[in-house]
């Protein structure tokens, strides 16, 4: 087998094999945008000026080029970057199988797990350790977000798969998310159906909100239980628009402990891209850790044609998060261990499930 091919630039050598293609071809508006600006836009991950950096160390390349950070994009030019294996952030990668019966299977993501490669993250994904620690045949049928922890359906055949998807479009697999968020709702029970899009009014690009002639969303929420200026909530998302619980719960005056991203201060979100957890950034929001967790699936099983309701509890940290609030504990609470004890996984797995194995 031949050596692997290497560049040098920038006193840095870099190998061919470990770029990676980032995102689509360019096309549409970003056709003639400077680099620099297309990455901060696009991958918000790293602000612009350490995107110019990386550019500068030839980290990006346009066509195989490596191009200065003022290259202006033309239609259908391919953008890769330098993203070996080891240099992926820390994940927790602690996930297991919940149920499992006839082809389909409930396994639980921790929060701090992307669900696919993009981005920073090429192996550390959910989909990556199913394959690797589950097997090569199963897949998901949805997504959580990266901080957002519970059950994820997968199935290990393509069949399976479709029906599933199917359920999941005409809302007959049914999603039930627990929360803990910021203030006092006004009732116990409400159905918030204000339509979400992109919002122009915000100091930081591409944010969603509610707005008007934004798409159609609905979202069902029930109050399980206050301590004082804090709520525990059951959310049932009836449509599955992107961020759908946690902009509704922050148009609701009630912001989720540990969203940087919907914060009622947009400078948070600014810091928190920028540099991190900082100290400000952890008492303003809480906790390092989006209190939200997919706690219940319900869905008809594609091949036993029986209904299947499971239903998983909150997380150790979750857990400890609301225990702290209701004991008056003050913020920034301390990041603790995400999953379930073995005792749990082991006398509590396929609890709430009818239907299956």
């Amino acid at each position: 087998m031949g050596r692997r091919p290497k560049v040098k630039k920038s006193g840095l050598f870099l190998q061919k094999i470990d770029f990676r293609s980032l995102g689509k071809p360019v096309d549409g508006d970003d056709v003639g945008s400077r680099i620099d600006a297309f990455l901060a836009k696009n991958y918000p991950f790293l602000g612009r000026s350490a995107w110019q950096s990386r550019l500068r160390q030839g980290q990006l390349r346009v066509q195989d080029v490596a191009v200065h950070p003022a290259y202006k994009l033309k239609k259908g030019d391919a953008v890769t970057h330098f993203n070996p294996e080891e240099s992926e952030p820390h994940v927790d990668s602690n996930i297991f199988a919940f149920w499992e019966g006839d082809g389909v299977m409930a396994v639980y993501k921790p929060s701090n797990l992307p669900m696919h490669e993009g981005g920073k993250y090429r192996k550390k994904t959910f989909c990556e350790l199913v394959r690797r620690e589950i097997g090569e045949s199963w897949s998901a049928v949805h997504r959580l977000d990266r901080d957002t922890s519970g059950l994820v359906l997968c199935a290990n055949d393509p069949t399976i798969r479709n029906v599933l998807s199917a359920e999941l479009r005409a809302r007959t697999l049914e999603k039930t998310y627990l929360a803990i968020a910021m203030g006092k709702p006004t009732k116990d029970h409400w159905i918030e159906k204000r339509p979400l899009g992109f919002t122009g009014k915000t100091e930081w690009r591409d944010k969603r909100w509610v707005v008007k002639g934004g798409l159609p969303s609905e979202t069902e929420f029930n109050v399980v239980e206050t301590a004082g200026d804090y709520v525990l909530m059951k959310i049932k998302p009836k449509t599955g628009r992107t961020h759908q619980i946690r902009i509704h719960a922050a148009a609701n005056g009630l912001p989720l402990i540990g969203d940087t991203r919907y914060n009622s201060d947009e400078t948070i979100f600014l810091e928190y891209i920028d540099r991190g957890f900082t100290p400000r950034v952890l008492q303003r929001i809480g906790a390092p850790r989006l209190c939200l967790h997919a706690s219940g699936l319900s869905f008809l099983h594609p091949v036993t044609n029986l209904r299947c309701d499971l239903n998983l509890p909150l997380p150790n940290d979750m857990t400890y998060i609301w225990d702290s609030i209701k004991k008056g504990s003050n913020f920034p609470l301390p990041r603790i261990d995400s999953g379930f004890s073995l005792e749990f996984k082991r006398n509590f797995r396929f609890v709430g499930a009818k239907g299956g194995t």
